[in-house]
């Protein structure tokens, strides 16, 4: 079925920026994803402030996010096949479900005093493989409801939502770590989860297309990775996302060490800190997302990870809160413009039956999250948090300009179609 037949054309009362919200059913995959992305990040920083406050190690902080992460890589391609084989909307059921039973499982640890950090690294695992099932899986089923011509300002709006999410989470995570306690906040969550799984019952069905659901998993597999390769637009996507988490996104895993250590920070202040990035890619977002036509895509894609990597290689300099407050906004516009073109390529060069083994594959080079979480916090055992920041940054620049030179097909891309 076509998700798309449900969109009714009324005037939009938000203009050109919410008419998205216009096609039935995309508010609950919205707030749904709200939620989904407040819950990663204030779990993950009070997940991270725990781990400092028991080690004081900047490498074990940054093992929690490897954890978080590492199914990305492991899994990646077979949760992008499951997008294309499986009924959408149940994959996202079971997502909930999953989470909701790690998160209550971390916080009775936590409130009955029996954490040891292996459980931590199972469990928080755990909470990764549902966002490496969630995301190809999310992402394709919104293109179904939205089709082609609302894409970007779908992907956008989804964007608002995580980068609002990106402020909220940190900010709450902040505020109740030190009422209820690391052990209180998931179990905040793990209701959360449950409430997120009742929102997408609503949700219609999405069966995938027969072509799509057919075959050997393993030939899906390397058809997918064959297309992505042939295609030269969802290639250069694919490599500039793997350069951007070795090198460029690892700086989130050293902003609570880098706000202890250096400027001198509570969780209060830290929260708040991390949530600066999100409040600039919340602004560029609602900027994207109030635009008719997005020509450039390529291009914008390519200017916000550049701007990213050097604005996160400032950031490793400053000494100042308000200087590292605004060097992460700038961050954080950066994130807006690569992140809502990353997904929007994608979808709209992929064609229908390879579209989930295509995000899978986006799911694959955004799982090098990890190694970079391993080789920036090892880097940071050794030489300090904001060196690390600093090397790592520096070379992301270099490689960025390197396969943004050799990507032209990338960098040309975005005419066609109207959003």
């Amino acid at each position: 079925m076509n998700l798309a037949r449900l969109a009714r054309a009324r005037p939009p009362v938000g203009g050109r920026t919410l008419r998205a919200f216009y096609t039935r059913g995309f508010w609950r995959v919205w707030a749904g994803s709200m939620f989904w992305y407040s819950a990663r990040w204030m779990d993950l920083f009070v997940l991270q402030w725990q781990v400092l406050v028991m080690t004081d190690s900047a490498f074990q902080v940054s093992l929690v996010g490897f954890y978080r992460m590492a199914p990305m890589f492991v899994f990646g391609l077979l949760t992008g096949v499951m997008a294309d084989r499986f009924d959408r909307r149940k994959v996202l059921l079971a997502a909930q479900l999953w989470n909701a039973g790690a998160s209550a499982g971390i916080g009775l640890l936590l409130l009955t005093g029996q954490l040891a950090l292996w459980h931590l690294a199972v469990l928080v695992t755990a909470l990764g493989f549902s966002w490496a099932l969630d995301l190809p899986s999310r992402r394709s089923y919104i293109y179904d409801m939205i089709g082609p011509r609302r894409v970007v300002n779908a992907m956008a709006l989804d964007h608002v939502g995580m980068d609002g999410a990106k402020m909220l989470g940190p900010i709450l995570g902040g505020l109740l770590w030190p009422a209820i306690g690391a052990g209180g906040c998931l179990l905040v969550l793990a209701v959360g989860y449950l409430v997120n799984f009742c929102l997408y019952l609503g949700l219609p069905p999405a069966p995938p297309l027969r072509a799509a659901g057919t075959g050997p998993v393993l030939r899906n597999l390397g058809e997918g990775l064959i297309y992505v390769w042939r295609s030269p637009v969802v290639r250069g996507v694919v490599v500039v996302t793997l350069v951007m988490n070795l090198l460029g996104f690892p700086y989130q895993n050293m902003v609570p060490v880098i706000a202890k250590r250096v400027l001198g920070l509570g969780p209060q202040l830290t929260g708040l800190l991390l949530a600066a990035d999100g409040l600039g890619a919340f602004s560029a977002s609602l900027v994207v997302a109030s635009r008719r036509n997005v020509r450039r895509k390529g291009r914008l894609f390519a200017t916000g990870a550049v701007v990213l990597m050097a604005a996160i290689m400032l950031f490793s300099f400053s000494g100042w809160y308000l200087l590292s407050f605004a060097l992460l906004f700038l961050a954080g516009v950066g994130i807006a413009c690569f992140a809502t073109m990353q997904s929007s390529l994608v979808l709209t060069s992929a064609s229908d039956a390879m579209r989930g083994r295509a995000m899978g594959v986006l799911m694959l080079a955004i799982g090098f999250g990890p190694l970079g979480a391993l080789q920036i916090g090892v880097l940071a055992s050794a030489v300090g948090a904001s060196l690390a920041v600093a090397v790592s940054a520096g070379a992301g620049v270099l490689v960025l300009g390197l396969v943004l030179w050799k990507a032209t097909a990338l960098r040309r891309v975005g005419a066609g179609i109207r959003s």
